[in-house]
């Protein structure tokens, strides 16, 4: 079975869906706040090539699977919301580590939280 549109996707199915794009790294930036709900960006996947990272694909419009996955520590972190004052971010997915990391403002403080 496998998950339906909108469902969180096991994370191995995403660093298998990285890979199977060209990408290393992808960057998904969120905002949101009490009352506004939240919402991410424009989604970046990029590869390394020696120092530098190479844009391999952006979401500007159409959304699929791969998406809602990438979005998923968004909602699991922050919900709808509620009760939070304004959040601005991003969630980075590092494939050669394997790690999720979640990084921005809550209010005026500075925050960095490792998903997985």
């Amino acid at each position: 079975m496998r998950p339906t549109r909108q469902e969180l996707v096991w994370r191995p199915a995403v660093w298998d869906e990285l890979e199977r794009r060209g990408a290393t790294v992808a960057i998904v930036p969120v905002f949101g706040r009490a009352g506004r709900s939240g919402h991410t960006d424009t989604i970046t996947l990029l590869r390394r090539e020696g120092e530098e990272l190479v844009e391999v694909e952006r979401w500007t419009g159409g959304r699929d699977e791969l998406c809602y996955a990438l979005e998923a520590p968004v909602w699991e972190r922050f919900g709808t919301f509620v009760g939070h004052p304004p959040v601005r971010g991003e969630v980075t997915w590092t494939a050669e580590d394997r790690c999720v990391t979640m990084a921005g403002k809550r209010g005026e403080r500075p925050f960095q939280e490792i998903v997985s």
